[in-house]
């Protein structure tokens, strides 16, 4: 698709993980779109401008051509098909989704030792998984069905020229190494819940985010999915599924919406705001216009 009115930069970031003498290597990557990085993690698709999952310095990154296509088109090609919970460590990763991603935007497949592993362990025995990989590995029902050949059939189907070119709402990303963060949700921890955190890392083995308890000791970290994370100094923490009224919205069309109830559909990390369903219609509002109901 290199072809007229291809103008958006498309890199590949690669970081190496950690090599099994004698059978391969595994790495973590991710598509970069005109200085934007875009990568699967456990909680969905995820973008940022400092390269966060590879601790902003991948120990590859390639330039591979330009795309007709923006990372806002990409995710809202791919996002139905790598939704939040279905990652896999070796069935369905960021391996798979900068595969798909790299054939959206440019035709192009993602070379093959980057996912040698993955490959590898397709074809082996969960015994043999465990040992190679010291129990680290917790197969997940959700990415039983997935593949990749799958998603690449569909992308070869869709009409490209109907994809909406509609900014996403913008704002200020959530989750990067050393944000404050206040952590909800958690049903196995509950004692966890309203404690603050500082992110240090991204773990791109399990998908998840490292953070630093303030209760605890300096050198305890958990592990934590993003949607049990939000911004420190939000003057509300919403839950999925929470209904909350709308409020103080200035724009004209954001005025007819307040003093509406709305049920809570997810918090967008990318730009830290809350999706909020309203009579079904999906609608992205920050969290000083929300209250809990």
């Amino acid at each position: 698709d290199n072809d007229e009115g291809a103008t958006n930069k498309v890199e590949l970031a690669a970081s190496l993980l950690f090599t099994l003498p004698a059978l391969a290597s595994a790495y973590h990557t991710s598509v970069v779109v005109n200085g934007e990085e875009f990568f699967f993690s456990d909680s969905g698709i995820f973008s940022n401008m400092s390269l966060t999952s590879h601790q902003s310095q991948p120990s590859e990154k390639l330039q591979l051509g330009f795309s007709k296509f923006t990372g806002q088109q990409l995710v809202r090609v791919l996002q139905e098909h790598f939704r939040p919970g279905t990652y896999d460590l070796v069935r369905k990763n960021c391996n798979s989704f900068s595969d798909c991603a790299l054939y959206f935007l440019l035709g192009k497949r993602l070379a093959s030792k980057y996912s040698a592993l993955e490959s590898m362990g397709q074809r082996a025995s969960l015994d043999l998984l465990q040992t190679v990989l010291n129990n680290a590995y917790q197969p997940n029902q959700a990415a039983t069905n997935f593949s990749v050949d799958s998603v690449i059939k569909y992308l070869d189907r869709l009409d490209k020229s109907k994809i909406s070119n509609e900014a996403a709402a913008s704002g200020k990303q959530a989750l990067k190494n050393g944000a404050m963060v206040i952590v909800c949700g958690l049903k196995n921890a509950e004692h966890l819940n309203g404690q603050r955190a500082r992110i240090v890392n991204y773990n791109p083995v399990n998908g998840r985010w490292e953070a630093k308890l303030e209760s605890q000791p300096e050198e305890s970290t958990k592990a934590f999915r993003a949607e049990n994370l939000r911004p420190a100094g939000e003057h509300v923490v919403l839950l999925p599924g929470q209904q909350c009224r709308i409020q103080k919205l200035q724009s004209e069309t954001g005025k007819a919406l307040n003093g509406r109830v709305g049920e809570v559909n997810r918090y967008i990390h990318d730009n830290s705001r809350y999706e909020v369903l309203v009579d079904g219609v999906s609608k992205s509002i920050k969290a000083e216009n929300l209250q809990a109901v």
